[in-house]
């Protein structure tokens, strides 16, 4: 359900605007709302010395975040057990703080970096350098002052093409240049590079590079520390080095990781109290004032009021003024909050999943929490396959349990539609297909889904679910166009009940279901919601209006995908059987298994899907008012959130 929230304005003196935001949000029972918008009053004031701090605190939450970074996943979030900061924030005495451990933690990231970088570039030197080894064994083992004896000096190039036509041209232009005063040798390197080497006389050197300058190819210069050795030594020293630089990065990470980990715990405080600052400026940005007063407005829940004027009296006496202004329950403006039962709280994420409902309306997380799992067991019905499903999350829920507790509170859906699964399974007789028969004969409660006599009445129990599932929400809108006071809307959505029930009247007398006394009242309540729903649209209502009924038929029909999904589901459970009866008994249990968990795969996954569509377009569609957004407490946002600087 919906909890309903009503907005409360609160006054105090100007001078008790600081503690007033404090003590608020220590109680975390309200959300701040815009008082800017709804009073004549001028702003708080102090615009520009709390964008100064946002500032600082911006870059605080930045050094904060480098630190914390290396151990992102341990890193300690802030709970009851651990003490806030004091207030107010001393801003100078942080930053002395971080700073220190800051800049130790920026310089091992750049010893990080230039060594990754290092560990990404050396490849790209030592692939043309190993592929030019053969080509030049003479040369391959002499250095720099080797061959300054010979009057002899070499460049290594990287070509950005593998057309050999390149490398002709470079070497006429080198034959112009030189004469056959040059050695040229290449090879192709990888996907679009070739490589090469130019061995020339030292006195050419300078016409070298300048003849290589101006063909415009790019130079492989080797680092600093490869370039006195000879080609096989460079080689060989980037080998070791390429292999040394993952121990290398280890140790650095490591270095750096225990001199932020004893810390963990004051940075964890520190960038929750960062945030809960960050909260506490953007509230006073919503403040209005006088002269020599401030003026807040709030959403509370409607219940919770009488607690936060006994919270805000007991911690500020007569300082404020709390007043309720009575909003309307449907204020669209009000922020939703959600209360369900235990069983149904797992299934509000997929009510919000598209769109949160308007305050105000219908919170349809109950219903969902009932036909959910009763369509995705109407699909499976299988004993097997739900004491599978069953089991997977029940495991799924333990592994999760600590590591996400959001995603592990989603597997009460699927313990849900797994306890459906064995009902409808029962009813089916299906126990992984007909293995279940094959052992112990016919055992269904009601009967077997594949044999050809059950094909009618699966048909018309999934159209029975259907009506009443778009029934149901054609009737919620029905009641809440009433209690919104949209007249045309309601009439809208009578007209279509009436419309409805008289044609589910017609077709139980045409199945003899029905007296025939029956047909008459029938016809009527069709022709007189077919009017109804008409009339609501104008001139074009005769198309319009029989659109729209002709839609929520459509919708109902929609539902035969309950019958169709089931029966591919247990056609492939039979084949799977089937096929492990053929052949050796180990092959038949190994094909069997396979077929089996295939189909309980896509067990899993296409019914829920197709459940969830259902719910989406059929049933929300029928009366959802989205437009909502959730309620958020001021004093409840733990985890740091910068803000943009704009």
């Amino acid at each position: 359900m919906l909890v309903p929230m009503t907005k409360v304005r609160l006054l105090g003196a100007r001078r008790e605007v600081e503690r007033v935001v404090d003590e608020l949000h220590q109680l975390g029972l309200v959300e701040i709302a815009d008082a800017r918008a709804s009073l004549a009053g001028e702003e708080l004031g102090g615009d520009q010395e709390r964008a100064r701090r946002r500032e600082r605190l911006r870059r605080l939450a930045a050094r904060t975040d480098e630190l914390v970074s290396p151990i992102a996943g341990d890193a300690p979030r802030r709970d009851a057990a651990q003490e806030p900061l004091g207030r107010p924030l001393d801003l100078v005495a942080l930053e002395a703080e971080v700073e220190p451990m800051a800049s130790a933690a920026e310089a091992a990231a750049h010893r990080l970096s230039a060594l990754r970088d290092e560990q990404l570039d050396l490849p790209g030197f030592l692939e043309p350098l190993r592929r030019l080894l053969p080509l030049v064994p003479e040369l391959a083992d002499l250095d720099d002052e080797e061959l300054g004896a010979l009057r002899l000096d070499t460049v290594a190039l990287v070509l950005n093409t593998d057309d050999e036509q390149l490398v002709l041209a470079l070497r006429e232009q080198l034959a112009e240049e030189l004469g056959a005063r040059f050695e040229l040798v290449w090879t192709r390197v990888g996907a679009g590079g070739v490589g090469c080497l130019v061995v020339f006389p030292q006195q050419e050197r300078r016409a070298v590079h300048a003849l290589l300058g101006h063909v415009q190819v790019r130079q492989a210069e080797l680092p600093e520390s490869f370039q006195r050795l000879s080609l096989r030594a460079a080689v060989e020293a980037m080998q070791r080095r390429l292999a040394a630089l993952p121990d290398l990065i280890a140790g650095v990470e490591c270095e750096r990781e225990v001199e932020v980990r004893p810390q963990a715990a004051r940075l964890g405080v520190l960038r929750a109290t960062i945030a809960d600052e960050f909260e506490r400026l953007d509230a006073l940005d919503r403040f209005a004032a006088t002269k020599c007063t401030f003026v807040a407005e709030c959403w509370v829940p409607r219940r919770g009021l009488a607690h936060l004027r006994g919270e805000v009296e007991a911690r500020l006496g007569n300082a404020v003024l709390v007043e309720d202004l009575a909003t309307s329950r449907s204020d669209p403006e009000a922020p939703l909050l959600m209360r369900n039962v235990r069983a149904a709280r797992p299934f509000e994420p997929l009510v919000g999943f598209l769109e949160l409902p308007r305050a105000g309306s219908v919170d349809p997380t109950p219903l969902v929490a009932l036909f959910l799992p009763l369509m995705l067991g109407a699909m499976v019905g299988d004993v097997g396959y739900g004491i599978a499903l069953g089991a997977l999350a029940l495991v799924a829920r333990r592994r999760l349990a600590r590591r996400a507790p959001a995603l592990a509170s989603l597997t009460w859906i699927a313990l849900a539609g797994a306890a459906w699964t064995i009902v409808f399974g029962a009813l089916y007789g299906e126990f992984l297909g007909d293995l279940g028969e094959r052992l112990i004969g016919d055992w269904a409660v009601w009967q077997y889904r594949p044999a050809p006599e059950t094909l009618e009445p699966l048909l018309l129990l999934a159209v029975a679910i259907g009506a009443a599932h778009v029934v149901l929400g054609v009737a919620l809108g029905a009641w809440q166009a009433a209690r919104f006071g949209e007249r045309r809307t309601l009439f809208d959505k009578l007209g279509t009940l009436l419309a409805l029930g008289g044609l589910f009247g017609v077709a139980g007398w045409a199945a003899d279901h029905l007296p025939a006394g029956a047909i008459t009242p029938s016809i009527a309540a069709t022709i007189v919601g077919l009017v109804l729903v008409m009339s609501l649209h104008g001139a074009l209502g005769i198309v319009t209006g029989a659109l729209e009924f002709v839609g929520a038929i459509g919708n109902i029909l929609s539902y035969l995908r309950l019958a169709a999904v089931g029966l591919a589901s247990a056609h492939l459970a039979a084949v799977a059987n089937e096929l492990g009866a053929v052949g050796p008994i180990w092959m038949g249990v190994l094909v069997a298994a396979f077929f089996h968990s295939l189909n309980l795969a896509l067990a899993a996954f296409s019914p829920v899907i197709q459940a969830l569509r259902l719910h989406y377009v059929e049933f929300f569609g029928a009366f959802l008012v989205g437009g909502g957004r959730a309620f958020s407490p001021f004093g409840h946002r733990r985890e740091l959130q910068t803000p943009p600087t704009n």
